[in-house]
């Protein structure tokens, strides 16, 4: 894990995040710790997978300062490899060495331990070899979070990792991610719309609603309040759930 004493690996200051001229949302200040396990929510159309392209990069600000400090890992909301590619969960795993690579290089035998160190993390090492398109859901979904880590990053962000997964699914998911946030090595952003076993694991909340971001501890955001439905429904299936 990098030093905390480096101060935030991403820092934004009066960002207000949007398309083309089009603003979704702020002014926003918020800093990212390098030992955070952040949880983004809100409803549907209020800015979570453009904030979160902001904060990697791939979208500019409209206004305001974004500073970043890390380097990231990334797991799409939505992805699908074409089955006519007899990929391998393996070859997934080493897709993530692509955008350092040099032209035409090839994995070494040291990339090839490390992606299966990392699949046996996710719970593949048995999986290695299997066809990607031959996975469940699920093991898809963790072949994508070992993609992700194989270039060491030292954020891993995702967009709605669980939104196609059954309940078991989603806190397995959910205890996957805590453990690689246990490990010590990577901050955690991850986007959800089920907050209920998120919340488990989550050591801030950032609420995005109404053009406006309010981020904190859950508990406090939870006794604040003031932050609508969103917050206080998902609290709530928290408890029934016994999160």
């Amino acid at each position: 894990m990098i030093a905390s004493a480096r101060g935030p690996v991403v820092r934004m200051r009066g960002v207000e995040i949007g398309h083309g001229r089009r603003r979704v949302a702020g002014p926003i200040d918020l800093d990212l710790a390098p030992d955070d396990f952040l949880v983004i929510a809100g409803p549907n159309g209020a800015g979570k997978s453009t904030l979160v392209k902001t904060m990697l990069g791939t979208l500019p600000p409209l206004r305001g300062a974004v500073e970043r400090r890390c380097r990231f890992g990334y797991v799409p909301q939505r992805e699908r490899l074409d089955d006519i590619w007899p990929f391998s969960a393996l070859d997934v795993a080493l897709m993530g060495l692509v955008p350092a690579a040099a032209p035409f290089s090839r994995a070494t035998a040291g990339d090839r331990r490390a992606a299966r160190e990392l699949l046996a993390l996710v719970g593949l090492e048995a999986e290695a070899d299997r066809p990607f398109r031959d996975l469940s859901g699920g093991q898809q979904q963790r072949a994508l979070i070992a993609r992700a880590l194989v270039a060491e990053p030292e954020v891993l962000m995702l967009d709605e990792p669980t939104n196609h997964l059954d309940v078991p699914g989603e806190r397995a998911a959910y205890e996957l991610l805590a453990e690689i946030h246990r490990r010590g090595r990577q901050a955690i952003v991850v986007i959800c719309h089920h907050l209920g076993p998120a919340l488990r694991h989550a050591t801030r909340l950032a609420i995005l609603q109404d053009g406006s971001l309010v981020a904190g501890p859950p508990d406090d955001l939870a006794r604040a309040g003031a932050l609508g439905d969103l917050v206080e429904d998902s609290f709530a299936s928290s408890e029934r759930e016994g999160v």
